[in-house]
């Protein structure tokens, strides 16, 4: 009996790894193509003049902020049991924020603040408008970012204000006092890692800052996780910037050139890379709320996205429903998300859509009585040429945006030398004693 061996064939590696490939090659074309959308959105937000912008209002701004943190960190100095809370505080910011190389203005900032202090009334004033200009410029800057068109007004712009420059150096203090508090414990005074462990303290409190920042100032929806992951990601750059600008600088000879003013202009640039570095955070918090793997070129035209939104609010419409901007996130294979914020402008100003008490976004029109035609009109956007999606309504709306088409076409298939010639001949008709007169 003759036994029959079969060679089994080994496993073609290749063809067990093609899946995983793919799927590496899609996630790097996608992070590119992301980190592409946030790049050509810093430019054409105009992030960088805004940046610079920036700067020179903080100059000026950053004396009025350290005498309202003085402000509250006395109240706090009235205390015994706190100490000198002003005093480790600002040992703690300039040790943390601001590079070693630059840490000279800390004594001319303090200096400046005390001064500030003893300001009459109306200089106070004036020093305080300075630093509301300068959130004001923050507030308007995301907004662009985000596109939003409505910034917020009266008490509720106010309320903002007060909270960044109230309960920032509060927030701070918390923070402080905790860390020195779990630093004063027997069970963490006894580890020798703790120090080390510590040290992510102000990478942790700076990541909590720029989440609040992101999630709170523009005044629009935004998604907690996408805050926190720019939260962290900004945050852990911060502290990359601040360690690569004082080995640079350190290795630098600036003051050669300077001498004793080298901290001022080392100082401008610092708050300068630490606006562009905030602004990128923006720009990537955006992003990720917006961004869509699929090419710009297979969304339909706006007019369409229109009718898609409104398709939305009739189906919330029928079941007494409130469109949330996690609903809008959904229609992301439908919709420019970048574009949203106009879309719904256009739409409140056709008095199509409205805000509600409980949040979110109601339909406020009968459809019934209002036609394409009419939509068309009052949008500021031409008649799409075609449709790419041919199921649905969307079928039905691409058969009459075609007959439109060919019907418009064949009204306007004449040449322009022709037309001009027609109105020369037009006129050429009139009898002449109409010409003469």
């Amino acid at each position: 009996m003759t036994c029959l061996r079969t060679n089994k064939q080994p496993a073609d590696n290749s063809a067990m790894s093609s899946p995983t490939i793919t799927r590496l090659q899609n996630y790097l074309r996608h992070t590119y193509g992301f980190l592409q959308q946030v790049g050509r959105g810093f430019i054409e937000d105009g992030c960088q003049s805004t940046a610079a912008a920036l700067t020179y209002q903080t100059l000026f701004a950053v004396v009025p902020g350290l005498t309202v943190m003085y402000a509250i960190f006395n109240i706090f100095n009235s205390f015994q049991a706190f100490g000198d809370v002003s005093g480790r505080v600002e040992s703690f910011l300039f040790s943390n924020i601001i590079p070693e190389n630059v840490s000279v203005v800390q004594e001319y900032l303090r200096d400046f603040s005390t001064q500030a202090q003893n300001l009459s009334v109306p200089s106070l004033i004036l020093v305080a408008v300075t630093t509301i200009l300068m959130l004001f410029t923050i507030e308007r800057t995301f907004n662009e970012i985000w596109r939003v068109r409505e910034p917020r007004q009266g008490f509720q712009r106010f309320l903002m204000y007060w909270a960044v420059l109230s309960l920032t150096p509060l927030f701070l203090f918390m923070g402080f006092a905790i860390t020195t508090y779990i630093l004063s414990l027997p069970l963490i005074t006894g580890v020798a890692d703790a120090t080390t462990a510590l040290r992510f303290v102000p990478v942790i409190l700076s990541a909590i800052m720029f989440t609040l920042i992101y999630k709170a100032v523009p005044n629009c929806s935004v998604a907690f996780r996408h805050a926190a992951v720019g939260g962290v990601l900004v945050a852990i750059a911060f502290e990359m910037a601040k360690w690569m600008f004082g080995y640079v600088m350190s290795r630098s000879s600036f003051q050669v050139i300077y001498g004793a003013f080298a901290a001022v202009p080392l100082f401008l640039l610092w708050i300068y890379i630490s606006w562009t570095i905030v602004l990128v955070g923006a720009e990537l918090v955006k992003g990720l709320g917006i961004y869509r793997s699929f090419a710009a070129e297979q969304l339909e035209a706006p007019l369409v996205q229109i009718l898609a939104l409104l398709e939305l609010f009739h189906q919330a419409h029928q079941t007494g429903a409130v469109v949330k901007e996690e609903d809008i996130q959904q229609l992301g294979h439908k919709i420019a998300l970048e574009d949203w914020n106009d879309y719904r402008q256009w739409l409140m100003s056709l008095d199509l859509i409205r805000s509600v008490d409980r949040g979110g976004l109601v339909l406020t029109r009968d459809l019934s009585d209002l036609t394409i035609w009419d939509l068309y009109t009052e949008l500021p956007w031409p008649m799409p040429r075609n449709v790419i999606n041919q199921q649905g309504w969307e079928g039905v709306l691409a058969g009459k945006i075609d007959a439109v088409t060919e019907h418009d076409q064949s009204l306007l298939n004449t040449d322009i030398e022709s037309l001009f010639q027609s109105r020369v001949a037009e006129v050429s008709l009139k009898p002449a004693f109409v010409r003469s007169s």
